[in-house]
């Protein structure tokens, strides 16, 4: 089973401001949309709770809370919530060509990002006031995974924001499922 990683980072490494994202490019969405539907999307409680419509539709949400007891009576066929200890149990359960997308926040990203096989990697060409930052700079991405698609600028019709898709591949076989091993300190650190 691939793990991929979806984000859109600003050109000063911003992904969040006040619990939203803060750009608007309805381009970026529709690529979002098409690259996670169909898929078993994982993301933080924080990124559960700021989408606008949920759960996320065709795809399995899977929701890391550090109180998944609270969610109980929410959980459903699309939604499962767990902390990190249960994400193995829940990933043991994925059929090999099932498809995972790690979708936020700064802390899952942290968590899985070198687990990834495929990284789509939205650059927002513009400096940006936030106060989340995404954990790795493209330099220290480059290091582990190699580009292997970059398109050109584009300027969002809604609002003329400047951006570009990036695509990068792991630079060698990552880490099988069954092998990851978090720690508490990955957890909180």
């Amino acid at each position: 089973m691939p793990l991929e990683l979806i984000v859109a980072i600003s050109k000063n490494g911003i992904i969040g401001n006040k619990n939203e994202i803060p750009w608007y490019i309805p381009e970026d969405l529709q690529r979002f949309k098409k690259i996670t539907q169909g898929t078993k999307v994982i993301m933080g409680r924080k990124t559960y709770d700021s989408l606008p419509n949920k759960p996320l539709k065709n795809r399995t949400n899977i929701v890391i809370t550090n109180t998944p007891e609270k969610y109980a009576g929410l959980a459903s066929e699309n939604v499962i919530y767990g902390n990190i200890a249960d994400i193995f149990t829940i990933l043991s359960t994925i059929r090999t060509y099932e498809r995972v997308c790690i979708i936020g926040g700064c802390e899952i990203y942290s968590l899985f990002w070198k687990y990834c096989s495929i990284l789509h990697i939205t650059i927002v060409d513009e400096i940006i006031e936030g106060d989340v930052q995404f954990p790795y700079s493209i330099e220290e991405i480059e290091k582990t995974h190699t580009l292997q698609e970059k398109s050109e600028i584009q300027f969002s019709g809604n609002n003329h924001t400047p951006y570009y898709y990036s695509t990068y591949l792991a630079n060698s076989e990552p880490i099988r499922i069954s092998s990851m091993r978090f720690s508490i300190e990955d957890a909180v650190s």
